[in-house]
C-alpha cells in the first residue's frame, strides 16, 4: 500500500500533464520481434483451446479495449438465477469442455457459452496500472506459473494478468488444461492461420517466420515456448496500446482548437463540481486505486476484499481509466450501466449517471468516502450529462476506434466468418427440445473439429440428421418437423441421468480440401414425453468456411 500510495503521490504531482513514457520492468525489455510476436498471439484464436476465442475477442480498440458482446453476455450472478436483480454483463467465453475434450454441463450455464461474471476491462492503457484486473488480483510482480520463480519484481502486472485466461475454462481454455497444452498446440499450428486481413507489419513477420517457434526464436533467441515467455511477448505488445493522442491530450499541448466548447464545459465540471478528478486523475484518468461505490451488496463479489482481506476493500474495486470509454458497450465491473451517449443514462437507475448522482448504487454500506450524492452538492444531472460528454469525446483516441496503428490488427475469424444459423421449429421433449453444441469453428483443415448433441431427457437415442440443403419452410412428416432434406444420417447412443440431458460429443475432422460450403443438421432423439414419442431440434445451418 505504501509503493501504492506513493506512486500516486507522484502522479498527483503532475496534474494535469500528458502521458509520461510507459513503465517496463528491467527484466522484459521490448524488442521489435517481442512485440510482434504478442500482436500475433493477442490475436490468434488459435491460442484456445477449440480455436474460438482470442485475446483480442475480449479486448478490441474499436470497443475501447472492451468485449463488443458485454450486452449479451449475461451472467446470473450469485443466486445462479437469470434475471433476477443480481445478474451482470461479462464477456462471452468457451462452451464447458472435459478434460478429453468433449463438452459437458456446467452447473451455472448448462451446454450454453459461458460468460465471465465481470465485464472485459479494457487493456489500452492497463501499462500505466501496478495491479491489473477489476480486483487487482494481477500483481506487479510477475511469478512463473509454470516454475514459481519470480520473474519480474516490480512492473509485472501486464505479464501476470497475460497468462490468466489462456487456461481458464470459462475464457479459452478446458478443465486441466496444461502449459504443455498451449505449448505443443503452438508447436503446431501456423500463426494466425484463422485470421484475416493480416496487416502488412504481420505479413511481413510470418513471411520471415512463418512458425511460433521461429517467431519465438527471433524474440528470444531460441525456439522454445514457455508460459513466461508467452506472457513477457503478449505484455511487450500491450505496452504499446496507448491511447495518448485524443482532444484533450492535443488541448492540454496547446492547441486551444483541439476541444469543443461542450467538451471545454465539460472538462471544467470534471475537474471542479462533479469531482470526477477525485478518483480519475489526469493524464491517466484513473487513480490506481479501488473503491467501494455500493453498485450491489458486497457479499456478491467481494472485490479487491477478496484479496487484501481489509474490511473496507470488501466490494471494492479498480478505478478504471476513462480513455476511450466512450467506445465500451457496457459500464462498471458488472456491466450495469449502459454506455455513454444512450439515452439510458438519464432513466436506468444503474447508470454511471444516476449512480453518481445519488452517490452510491443500490447499497449505502461501507461507501468510499470519495464518493459524495452530487445532487446534493447542487450539481445537476445536465452537469453530470456534460462531464460523460467530455469523456465520450474528448479522451477517445480515433486511432483506436478506426483501428489505426498502434491499434491496427487482423480481423478474427469469428467476426469474419458467417455464424452458425438456427432455422424451423423443433419439438420438445421431457425437459425442451435437443439442441447442437455448434461453437467450434468449422473451417476446412480443422482436425479437431466437434459437434455436441444434447437430448431433451436421459439417456436415450438420437439421430442426426445430415444434408446438403434445408426446408425452409420445413415438411411435416408423420407429425415430425424436418428442417433439413437429409442426405444421409447417424445414429447416436446419448448417456444422461435423471438431473442430466442425455449427451455425447461427435468428433469431426474437416478434410483440408473441403470447399467452403453450409451443410444442415438436425437432431432427434428417442423421448416419451413428445408426441409420438420422438423430440426435435431446429434446423441448423453450419458454414465450411
Amino acid at each position: 500500500m505504501l509503493r501504492r500510495l506513493a506512486a500516486c503521490a507522484l502522479l498527483a504531482g503532475a496534474l494535469p500533464a500528458q502521458l509520461w513514457p510507459v513503465p517496463v520492468p528491467a527484466e522484459n525489455p521490448p524488442t521489435p520481434a517481442k512485440v510482434m510476436l504478442g500482436k500475433i498471439l493477442f490475436w490468434d484464436e488459435q491460442l484456445s483451446s477449440d480455436d474460438s476465442t482470442a485475446c483480442g475477442t475480449c479486448h478490441q480498440p474499436a470497443f475501447g479495449g472492451s468485449d463488443p458482446r458485454a450486452a449479451e453476455a449475461w451472467h446470473p450472478g450469485p443466486d445462479g438465477v437469470f434475471g433476477t436483480d443480481d445478474d451482470r454483463r461479462g464477456s462471452l467465453g468457451v462452451s464447458r469442455q472435459a478434460a478429453n475434450g468433449r463438452f459437458r454441463a456446467d452447473a451455472t450455464f448448462g451446454f450454453g457459452r459461458q460468460a465471465t461474471p465481470r465485464t472485459a476491462p479494457s487493456h489500452l492503457g492497463a501499462a500505466y496500472h501496478i495491479d491489473l484486473f477489476w480486483d487487482a488480483r494481477a500483481s506487479t510482480q510477475f511469478t512463473d506459473p509454470e516454475t514459481g520463480v519470480v520473474l519480474i519484481a516490480f512492473e509485472g502486472a501486464l505479464e501476470s494478468q497475460a497468462v490468466g485466461p489462456i487456461l481458464n475454462p470459462v475464457e479459452m481454455g478446458r478443465e486441466g488444461r496444461t502449459w504443455l497444452h498451449v505449448r505443443q498446440k503452438l508447436q503446431q499450428v501456423a500463426p494466425l492461420a484463422l485470421a484475416e486481413s493480416l496487416t502488412p507489419d504481420v505479413q511481413a513477420a510470418l513471411w520471415q517466420n512463418p512458425t511460433y517457434p521461429a517467431l519465438f526464436a527471433a524474440a528470444f533467441g531460441s525456439p522454445e515456448i514457455s508460459a513466461a515467455r508467452i506472457a513477457f511477448a503478449l505484455a511487450s505488445y500491450q505496452r504499446t496500446q496507448i491511447p495518448d493522442d485524443t482532444p484533450w491530450d492535443r488541448f492540454i499541448a496547446g492547441d486551444d482548437g483541439a476541444m469543443t466548447s461542450g467538451e471545454k464545459t465539460g472538462w471544467i465540471v470534471f475537474q471542479g463540481t462533479g469531482r470526477c478528478i477525485a478518483c480519475h486523475w489526469a493524464p491517466t484518468f484513473s487513480d490506481d486505486m479501488w473503491h467501494v461505490l455500493g453498485l450491489r451488496p458486497a457479499a456478491e463479489d467481494l472485490g479487491v476484499g477478496a484479496f487484501t482481506g481489509v474490511p473496507d476493500d470488501l466490494g471494492a474495486f479498480k478505478t478504471p481509466s476513462l480513455r476511450n470509454a466512450g467506445l465500451r458497450p457496457r459500464l462498471f465491473h458488472n456491466g450495469q450501466s449502459p454506455p455513454l451517449g444512450d439515452l439510458a443514462q438519464w432513466t436506468d437507475p444503474n447508470s454511471t449517471l444516476n449512480v453518481y448522482l445519488r452517490g452510491h448504487g443500490t447499497v449505502t454500506d461501507n461507501l468510499d468516502p470519495f464518493l459524495l450524492p452530487l445532487q446534493q452538492l447542487g450539481v445537476t444531472a445536465a452537469e453530470v450529462h456534460a462531464t460523460q460528454e467530455f469523456v465520450r469525446t474528448a479522451l477517445t483516441d480515433e486511432r483506436a476506434a478506426l483501428a489505426l496503428p498502434p491499434f491496427d490488427h487482423p480481423v478474427l475469424r469469428s467476426t469474419a466468418a458467417p455464424a452458425p444459423r438456427t432455422f424451423g421449429p423443433g419439438l420438445a421433449g421431457a425437459r425442451g427440445e435437443p439442441f447442437l453444441i455448434d461453437t467450434v469453428p468449422s473451417y476446412p483443415g480443422n482436425q479437431d473439429w466437434k459437434l455436441g448433441l444434447v437430448a431433451s431427457r436421459g439417456t436415450t437415442i438420437g439421430l442426426l440428421a445430415l444434408g446438403a440443403s434445408p426446408f425452409e419452410p420445413h415438411v411435416p412428416w408423420f407429425g415430425l418437423p424436418w428442417n433439413v432434406q437429409p442426405a444421409g444420417g447417424r445414429l447416436f447412443f446419448l448417456p444422461g441421468g435423471s438431473n442430466r440431458p442425455g449427451n455425447t460429443t461427435w468428433f469431426v475432422p474437416i478434410p483440408a480440401a473441403m470447399p467452403p460450403q453450409s451443410v444442415y443438421l438436425q437432431l432427434f432423439t428417442l423421448d416419451q414425453a413428445a408426441p409420438g414419442g420422438i423430440a426435435a431440434s431446429r434446423g441448423t445451418e453450419l458454414p465450411i468456411w
